[in-house]
């Protein structure tokens, strides 16, 4: 067996992948989660492309220029559009080999709707898998940088209001819960803008710090998600008391890192997320 294949059956085993001095976790406490989640769990390893995306975030990081562009622009606006307007921080969940494990298939097809899809860098690695990909975006900035892609974007909360198109093959809301200021309605929402039978995408850090950006300032969201106190338990309360209840069903549960482009002092900052495919139960 060689090196590359040693360290991916090491980290398959203990779930710790140690990348350029980070390590970054994809295993979990099996026992601590709840038998239909413990079933769903897949286990996911820093492969390859990942890597790749780390050595690109070292030898390119952010320069002392941007940071400075950003901080001015932070006086006046949100955090998502001062980030779109200098073009920093872009982000990874997963890679496309990586979503292909947790869904169990080569591609998905169909259309896909991505509810903040922020600049589009996360929509990137989940567009192969259909055939044509809508986002929403709230931030106007960002939402250029998406058209600027070739995707369509509308500039809409889907939590409040109507959106054409519907209903979807798939549809992703990657690291967005924790940012709305309605995620239980949202959620509830994702459900009737699925087909039956779809696919809902969910990535969530934890633990749980639910923030809203308005403007410069955050304030705190008017729905509360339930917090509990471990990974392994806040994916429980997640599943259990939010998407079931909104006719959710686990189709597959995986952790990895939420990674973010820095500067040359930290080229690599995370997030530690769970990400839940879900798919929708018959019936209202």
């Amino acid at each position: 067996m060689g090196p590359e294949r040693t360290r991916a059956a090491a980290e398959l085993t203990c779930g710790v992948a140690l990348v350029r001095g980070l390590r970054l976790t994809y295993g979990c406490r099996l026992e601590r989660l709840d038998p239909l989640l413990r079933r769903s769990f897949v286990q996911l390893a820093a492969d390859a492309d990942t890597r790749a995306w780390i050595d690109d975030c070292f030898a390119r990081p952010h320069g002392p220029l941007a940071f400075a562009a950003r901080a001015l622009a932070r006086k006046v606006l949100s955090d998502y559009d001062a980030n779109a307007l200098v073009g920093i921080h872009d982000m990874r969940v997963l890679g496309t080999a990586q979503w292909r494990r947790l869904l169990g298939m080569a591609r998905v097809g169909g259309r896909l709707l991505d509810v903040g899809a922020g600049d589009g860098h996360v929509t990137a690695t989940l567009a192969p898998l259909f055939d044509e990909v809508v986002a929403t975006e709230l931030s106007g900035p960002m939402a250029r940088r998406l058209r600027r892609r070739g995707w369509s974007c509308h500039e809409v909360d889907v939590a409040t209001e109507d959106l054409p198109g519907a209903p979807f093959d798939a549809v992703a809301a990657l690291n967005v819960l924790d940012r709305t200021a309605r995620p239980i309605t949202l959620v509830e929402r994702l459900r009737t803008l699925v087909v039956p039978g779809g696919v809902v995408l969910l990535a969530v850090p934890f633990p749980l710090r639910p923030h809203v950006h308005v403007g410069p300032a955050t304030v705190d969201p008017e729905e509360l998600l339930p917090v509990a106190e471990g990974w392994e338990a806040q994916a429980n309360a997640l599943v259990g008391d939010v998407f079931e209840p909104c006719g959710l069903r686990l189709r597959a549960l995986a952790r990895a890192p939420y990674l973010c482009r820095g500067g040359a002092a930290r080229p690599v900052t995370f997030l530690d997320d769970a990400v839940f495919a879900l798919e929708v139960a018959a019936g209202p």
